[in-house]
């Protein structure tokens, strides 16, 4: 089912940042006890806050995650779109297309590579290519899918112009309300539509309650 692929990838991400957590905490705190014990001189007093910084920093990153580790549900991912494991669960059931970076059903849309970023077809309103270079050299090339609650994120790093148009247009075939293109008028779009979706949301609730 859809919702064990999302609930596993929610663990074994936790999982990740608790080593690291656990690397920073006490890596932070052995080196921190170490200088202190062997006398710490003015001059090393700024790494010995830049230890204890990732000392805390690890600390911090171990509260937020240990509780996501034994219990996925309690993932942010899970608080900010309450029903993405019934999309999971919808997504694979009725799945209609499929390659490396894309995934779709009737009526949800998402991330071949990290299902986590999915959403609703209806609920895709602007859809844009964009690039990040670094000293004039592109290090990266998302297709972006502006959703109603996020962003959709499509590695196309290595995909030829043509290849990106033809994902585009698989895309907006399936998303009636979204638009192509960042520019003035797409970002005003994408806001008066997160908004309307706001308003729709809280009608709903109300009617619910």
């Amino acid at each position: 089912m859809g919702r064990d692929e999302i609930l596993s990838k929610i663990a074994k991400s936790a999982r990740a940042y608790v080593i690291l957590g656990f690397i920073l905490g006490i890596g932070g705190l052995v080196v921190s006890i170490l200088m202190i014990i062997m006398g710490t001189k003015a001059a090393n007093l700024v790494f010995l806050f830049i230890m204890l910084g990732l000392c805390v920093l690890g600390v911090v990153i171990l509260i937020f995650n240990i509780p996501v580790m034994l219990d996925p549900m309690k993932s942010g991912f899970i608080k900010k779109n309450p029903d993405i494991l019934a999309q999971a669960d919808e997504l694979y059931q009725n799945l209609i297309y499929r390659d490396k970076t894309l995934m779709f059903s009737s009526r949800i849309i998402a991330n071949a590579t990290d299902i986590r970023q999915m959403a609703y077809t209806d609920e895709v309103f602007l859809i844009y290519v964009y690039i990040h270079k670094t000293n004039g050299v592109t290090d990266q090339k998302t297709l972006k899918l502006e959703t109603a609650r996020g962003t959709i994120a499509l590695m196309i790093m290595f995909k030829k112009d043509d290849e990106i148009n033809s994902l585009i247009g698989q895309i907006v075939q399936q998303c009636r309300y979204a638009r192509v293109g960042y520019n003035d008028d797409g970002m005003k779009y994408l806001a008066q539509m997160r908004q309307l979706w706001k308003q729709d949301q809280e009608r709903k609730h109300m009617r619910l309650n």
